[in-house]
């Protein structure tokens, strides 16, 4: 079992890996674009109950609010790995997930896993106290070629949650489960599920691409999941202003290059990729090698700008400080990325 540290490069804890996986002894090989390989797809209810003893007593044991993060294999129906997230007060957390052996929830079965596929972001919570789930989180596409599903298959880029919700991709479901509370994690795996309340799906209000259908709201005396579903990270380019105005511009100054990237509200709130691949929005200005492909994801939530490193080779700091996973920005907030690349954020508006 790894474990890291609350202050230092990752901010997850309680990382567990099953089948016999050793991060860094397969190379990490280019993210390959193609169509997801054909799985047999068994329903959340039974790979749940069929992998719930792989995962109970690490949850049952975790007293402070946060969110379990579960990958089974849709085939085997075997638990591939368990992230735990320990949400923290006045400060965001992250986890990454992917087939780079730096990703916090590590799955290289699929070619079809991008080296860096998924962020889940954890949002602050207000109290420690033993017994609080009420942990809101979001999950984000990183632009991979297709994205991700909900267990209707319907498609997504990104969702904000609050409670469990259940998604898909490569072959895999994912079930992100509200941690804090002993209660919730008893010892018959039919008793968990049925402690899972209904997902319930809405759209944000003028979702570019359509809506999904409105569930009918439960009544509130009901318990529910409530799942929105979001844009994720925006397409690539130097203007990254659809409409409105400009909120800043994100200053970029590699070995021999270096450019400003102006940002629109509505594409920070969404996230914007740095690295060198192109579905990022400083490949052009992406001379360091020492950059990953995909290497950090800037992002407001809230009021909060944050620079999230996503399992990066060589790391996101502030200047002259150590490498973390999620760093807050302020006015002029000075980032090196990698060992040669400096990156400067600055509102305008």
């Amino acid at each position: 079992m790894g474990s890291a540290g609350t202050g230092g490069w990752n901010n997850t804890i309680g990382v567990d890996l099953w089948g016999g996986q050793a991060r860094g002894e397969v190379q990490n090989r280019c993210t390959v674009m193609r169509s997801v390989t054909t799985a047999v797809f068994r329903d959340p209810r039974s790979l749940f109950l069929g992998a719930y003893n792989s995962f109970a007593e690490k949850c049952r044991q975790f007293d402070e609010p946060g969110v379990a993060i579960v990958a089974v294999h849709e085939t085997s129906g075997r638990a591939q790995g368990l992230v735990r997230l320990r949400a923290r007060v006045e400060r965001h957390v992250a986890a990454i997930v992917g087939r780079h052996d730096a990703a916090d929830l590590y799955l290289p079965a699929h070619d079809s896993i991008a080296l860096r596929h998924l962020a889940i972001v954890l949002d602050p919570v207000t109290s420690w106290r033993a017994g609080n789930t009420n942990v809101r989180y979001r999950v984000l596409d990183l632009r991979t070629n297709e994205g991700f599903l909900d267990e209707q298959g319907r498609g997504l880029r990104g969702m904000r949650c609050e409670g469990p919700a259940v998604i898909r991709f490569a072959g895999h479901t994912l079930f992100m489960l509200p941690l804090g509370d002993a209660s919730d994690w008893p010892s018959a795996a039919e008793d968990a599920w049925g402690f899972i309340p209904e997902r319930v799906y809405f759209d944000e209000v003028n979702f570019a691409q359509g809506s999904m259908p409105r569930m009918p709201q439960m009544g509130s005396d009901a318990r529910q999941s409530t799942i929105v579903r979001t844009h994720g990270p925006r397409d690539t380019g130097v203007n990254l202003v659809a409409s409105g105005s400009i909120a800043g511009t994100l200053e970029l100054e590699g070995p021999h290059r270096s450019g400003r990237i102006q940002i629109g509200h509505d594409e920070l709130t969404d996230g914007v990729l740095l690295g060198r691949y192109e579905r990022c929005a400083s490949a052009a200005f992406a001379d360091d090698p020492s950059l990953s492909r995909v290497h950090a994801l800037l992002i407001q939530i809230d009021e909060h700008v944050m620079m999230i490193d996503t399992a990066s080779t060589n790391g996101t700091r502030i200047a002259g400080q150590s490498s973390t996973r999620v760093i807050p920005l302020a006015q002029d907030t000075e980032l090196e990325l990698g060992k040669k690349t400096r990156a400067r954020w600055r509102w305008l508006s």
